[in-house]
């Protein structure tokens, strides 16, 4: 085991942590559902959102939640018999049983988009936690989520293969862990297994165990993490490979001891073959290793693709993580978790007509809340990935790659990012058949929508 003693190192071309700012957003989605999810608004009111938009040609609603505790709603009361109404998002009946646990909504007048409800658990005896568990949920009775799914949910139900498969199957973009159905952003306290495809790049100095933390990267297969192709050099030459080494399973980079932590020294290096140091169009690596064992902490991410048309994720929101600098300009030795919205080429062409013009087409885009937010990533954060949840045909949600960090702006004069500037990635999506040729996996269609 190496002892290695983590340095940030600059590079104007690098983009590392984020500058988080506001509240952290705790979010729950029971089962790891697509179709519904509850944000932390105050200490103990969520909002639930229920994308019904997700479900084609539904003639009428009725939404059954029933909870581990009792919750209160928050609404205009009325008494109807001996149920209670309450106005939520839409006008709506619903039915409220076994003592404020057993909720039915049936939205009235026409199928909504997005339902909402305002929900906090009724204050009574010892509550120690506010999350609003959900011991069953089902939609125009469907049970899409109760105990015995949750059960099912375990890390040997991502291995996919069948005996006598010649290739190893694997469930992509799931998380595996008894806290999986909450996650977190705008913090630096990701718990271990959040976001278990996320990996740190080290460097070793020459003659020496000591370690730079270089970058971020993406477990993409047990044997291949997907990262930017300038993650691979140093003042512009390539870095010989036995210098690369890979931090998987971890949140805290100081925490040698942390569970689930594996280190790996790469094997080989695949550049992609346009790689140019000043485009982000194919700023694409693989660093093979050999090999990343699969656990509550290890997982790999979905690569989106094939596709070329980026048009469905302008205004999109993304979740993006990485380890680097933090708004005192000191290495962060914890994993920090944001959302970042994708914007039109032309938000970015206008801020910036002297940069983003030279770095945006076809291969890549930009992502970015605007210049007063101050959340993006900094010095520190190339190579990791934007990721989006994406539901599945059985219901719940799988996190697929689309972006890999490249670049950041940069003002004339100044060498480290400025999070006032929007941050490009490269599109994973036109070089999905390079990415699944070279990191060892089965290539197949896996075009998203």
């Amino acid at each position: 085991m190496y002892s290695f003693y983590l340095v940030l190192s600059l590079c104007v071309l690098q983009v590392h942590p984020m500058a988080l700012r506001g509240p952290v957003l705790a979010r729950y989605q029971p089962c790891g559902l697509g179709v519904i999810y509850f944000d932390k608004i105050t200490e103990i009111l969520w909002r639930a959102e229920i994308n019904l938009e997700l479900y084609q040609n539904l003639q009428a609603v009725e939404i059954e939640i029933v909870f581990e505790n009792e919750m209160t709603l928050y609404g205009l009361i009325v008494y109807q018999y001996r149920f209670v109404l309450f106005q939520v998002s839409h006008d709506s009946t619903i039915l409220i049983n076994n003592q404020s646990h057993n909720f039915t909504f049936i939205p009235k007048g026409g199928i909504p988009d997005i339902y909402h409800i305002y929900t906090s658990l009724t204050q009574r005896g010892n509550i120690t936690t506010s999350v609003p568990t959900v011991e069953s949920f089902r939609l125009n009775r469907m049970v899409l989520c109760n105990a015995f799914l949750k059960a099912a949910d375990t890390l040997s139900s991502l291995d996919a293969s069948r005996p006598g498969d010649a290739v190893n199957s694997h469930v992509c973009g799931r998380r595996s862990l008894d806290h999986a159905e909450v996650s977190y952003v705008r913090t630096e306290f990701a718990q271990p297994g959040d976001w278990p495809w996320h990996v740190a790049i080290l460097i070793k100095k020459p003659f020496t165990d000591l370690a730079n933390y270089q970058c971020g990267g993406n477990v993409i297969s047990t044997t291949a993490v997907l990262t930017a192709g300038h993650c691979v050099f140093l003042e512009n030459v390539l870095v010989d490979t036995n210098r690369i080494i890979i931090e998987a399973g971890l949140t805290n980079l100081n925490d040698f001891n942390q569970e689930g932590r594996q280190t790996l020294l790469a094997e080989r290096v695949i550049l992609h073959p346009d790689y140019s140091a000043d485009q982000s169009t194919s700023d694409l690596a693989i660093v093979i290793v050999n090999k990343l064992r699969y656990t509550e902490y290890v997982q790999p991410i979905c690569i989106w693709g094939p596709v070329y048309d980026k048009t469905a994720l302008f205004g999109k929101q993304a979740v993006i993580t990485g380890f680097g600098t933090t708004e005192q300009g000191m290495l962060s030795d914890t994993l920090r978790v944001t959302n970042i919205m994708v914007q039109n080429d032309t938000v970015c062409n206008d801020f910036a007509p002297d940069l983003y013009p030279l770095l945006l087409n076809e291969f890549t885009f930009c992502a970015g809340f605007g210049p007063n937010a101050g959340i993006n990533p900094r010095n520190g954060d190339s190579g990791g990935g934007l990721i989006v949840p994406i539901k599945q045909s059985d219901h719940k949600v799988s996190w697929f790659l689309r972006g890999i960090l490249s670049k950041c702006g940069l003002p004339t004069g100044q060498a480290i990012c400025d999070p006032a500037y929007y941050v490009v990635y490269t599109d994973v999506g036109p070089h999905y058949g390079w990415i699944y040729h070279n990191g060892g996996l089965l290539f197949s269609s896996n075009v998203v929508s």
